[in-house]
């Protein structure tokens, strides 16, 4: 009897001793496998399948997007917030927006209210898109181009009332053709583009057009545009952002912006997994694409997902923006440069929107945008600090900074 309960103690101590070592032992492991496998690099038809639903939409709404999708627990908080106060007058819903822990991002978008929904309905596709963002921002960028060249070869990119489409030494960009009026395009993102050029991102849900906007395969526009001109002395106002191209970045009041996001895969290393993968041909490449943000860029920038800041665009003789005939063939696209585009982008529309969404945890250290409102620089300045934070934890203000 004595010698099976000495052989059942040291069993006993032995499995003890195994558990506690494999308790000891699980976060390091685990932390070993997130280290190395949280983020995955996107190849081309990969990253058209997140950009298709934005490619078309204004250059500064695209920039506030792409930063915002790194905050979906934000993105979810604002889009309930706009709905319970969608009766509100705009001045005071702005003020409120302002004095919110969001990011400046976020708070641009609430003068959005139907591109808000969109992000908020679509979870997944939106934390997808922002994680791609910071990972690979200027394969992103790449990709919004790729995607407008393809939409103008399938003839459906062009000039309107409501926006303006230029080429600026082989980019595609797009503004509203009144600067204090933004009307965001409603489109099929899974048709526009023609030929099956991108496939549907899983589960993804395409709103109803807003008022106004006729059915069809093409691009449409709501009867009645966002005026931005009640948001232009916040410091998150619509003239605040801009795309910078050939840098591969967004940009907020003329710098670099960088999501301190802490929900974002690979945090800390913004640009960590550019791949040029739009600088060869291949699926998901537009044929004669050049990419205007390169590799060669990034490395002359000595920090991943930089350029140096890019000269100015030379402007042709014409005027800022010329409407350029539509190109149809890939050779004609290849030709498609000088004036700078834009387009415009629809109003919005409030959509019932569903049950607030169920998104992991995503702390924010919120920082207050400087009360300026100056137009979006098309080139990423010199780097400087982020403003104080205001908030913090899962539902506070997300940290944002600007370089």
């Amino acid at each position: 009897m004595k010698q099976v309960w000495a052989v059942s103690g040291y069993q006993i101590a032995r499995q003890s001793i195994a558990v506690t070592l494999s308790v000891l032992l699980i976060p390091f492991v685990s932390g070993n496998l997130n280290a190395q496998g949280a983020y995955a690099p996107l190849d081309a038809p990969g990253l058209d399948q997140l950009v298709a639903p934005i490619a078309l939409y204004p250059d500064s709404l695209v920039a506030q997007i792409l930063t915002a999708a790194t905050y979906p627990q934000q993105v979810s908080d604002a889009d309930n917030w706009s709905q319970q106060n969608a009766g509100l007058p705009p001045q005071q819903r702005a003020d409120i927006a302002n004095g919110m822990p969001w990011d400046p991002s976020v708070k641009a978008l609430t003068a959005f209210p139907t591109v808000l929904d969109n992000l908020a309905r679509n979870t997944n596709w939106t934390a997808s898109l922002g994680n791609a963002y910071f990972n690979q921002p200027a394969d992103v960028m790449n990709a919004v181009q790729a995607a407008r060249v393809q939409a103008q070869q399938a003839g459906y990119l062009r000039t309107t009332p409501q926006a303006r489409v230029a080429y600026n030494g082989g980019l595609i960009e797009i503004v509203p053709v009144n600067p204090e009026v933004v009307y965001v395009p409603y489109y099929d993102p899974w048709r526009i583009y023609g030929g099956g050029w991108v496939t549907p991102y899983g589960g993804y849900y395409l709103g109803p057009p807003p008022f106004g906007v006729a059915l069809g395969l093409g691009i449409g526009f709501a009867a009645v545009g966002i005026s931005i001109g009640l948001f232009s002395h916040y410091g998150w106002g619509y003239n605040s952002w801009g795309s910078n191209w050939r840098g591969g970045v967004v940009v907020y009041n003329h710098n670099t912006y960088i999501s301190n996001s802490r929900t974002v895969y690979n945090g800390g290393h913004f640009g960590g997994y550019n791949r040029g993968v739009f600088e060869h041909e291949g699926r998901g490449v537009p044929a004669n694409f050049h990419p205007v943000a390169t590799r060669e860029g990034f490395a002359a920038s000595g920090r991943p997902g930089f350029n140096r800041a890019p000269a100015a665009a030379a402007r042709p003789a014409g005027g800022a923006f010329e409407n350029r005939p539509l190109q149809h063939s890939p050779a004609a696209a290849a030709r498609a440069q000088g004036a700078r585009p834009a387009v415009a982008a629809r109003p919005q529309a409030q959509a019932a929107r569903p049950a607030p969404r169920a998104e992991a945890a995503r702390p924010e250290a919120r920082s207050a945008a400087p009360a300026r409102s100056a137009p979006a620089a098309h080139a990423a300045p010199a780097a400087h600090s982020a403003p104080a934070s205001h908030g913090g934890g899962e539902h506070g203000g997300g940290e944002h900074g600007h370089h």
